[in-house]
């Protein structure tokens, strides 16, 4: 069984939360202007996820379908933060007076890196039903297909790492590479992570180099 199911059978998806801490590590580090709101209230928002996975575990209440909501909530959240960010990082960049260029390139990193962690998360989250069904062998509709999938690769089971694989390649080809989506969920979340990255890398980023290269 590969180590990262084992990890959720613990107590607690250690290596998930490490993803959700190093969001809110990345959220403190960009600028002021590209953070949504009160700066508390988004890294709340972000860290929120740990003591609901937390409790969870603990309690045995991780398959339950109000947990599952709980965490469709905090996952659509992510989402919105993350697209509040590049939209802000979008204004700051049309504002030539907001910041200086390094300091946008870095947040136009920041930005991307967050889309690839959270989508990451979320596409792990989800796909055949989440990762407890996974370990389980009790997937009925995947919403990934892997090439090990494809080649019948006996025991072979997509771990957290892949997932994030996903979503970095979706961030630079704007399109499936590692893995096809089947589902019209995960073709949505595409869809809204190519969005963000579009957003980020061509108008934001090639701004901040042009005021570079100025």
């Amino acid at each position: 069984m590969p180590d990262e199911l084992k990890g959720f059978r613990g107590p607690h998806p250690i290596k998930a939360m490490l993803v959700v801490v190093i969001i809110v590590a990345i959220q403190i580090a960009l600028p002021r202007e590209v953070t949504p709101g009160p700066a508390w209230l988004i890294i709340f928002v972000e860290l929120s996820g740990i003591p609901i996975v937390f409790i969870s575990r603990t309690m045995g209440i991780v398959a339950t379908k109000r947990f599952r909501y709980v965490m469709d909530v905090y996952f659509f959240l992510l989402i919105c933060s993350g697209a509040a960010n590049a939209f802000l990082l979008l204004v700051a960049a049309l504002d030539d007076s907001a910041s200086s260029g390094i300091a946008l390139l870095f947040a136009g990193f920041g930005v991307l890196a967050i889309s690839v962690l959270t989508f990451g998360l979320i596409y792990w989250w989800i796909d055949g039903g989440g990762p407890l069904r996974r370990m389980e062998g009790t997937v009925t509709q995947w919403d990934f297909q892997f090439p090990q999938q494809q080649a019948l690769v006996e025991e072979w089971q997509p771990t957290l790492f892949d997932y994030l694989y996903v979503a970095y390649t979706n961030i630079l080809a704007f399109s499936p590479t590692d893995a096809m989506p089947l589902t019209h969920r995960v073709k949505l979340l595409f869809t809204v992570q190519s969005a963000i990255s579009v957003l980020t890398v061509v108008v934001t980023v090639g701004h901040a180099i042009n005021v570079i290269a100025n």
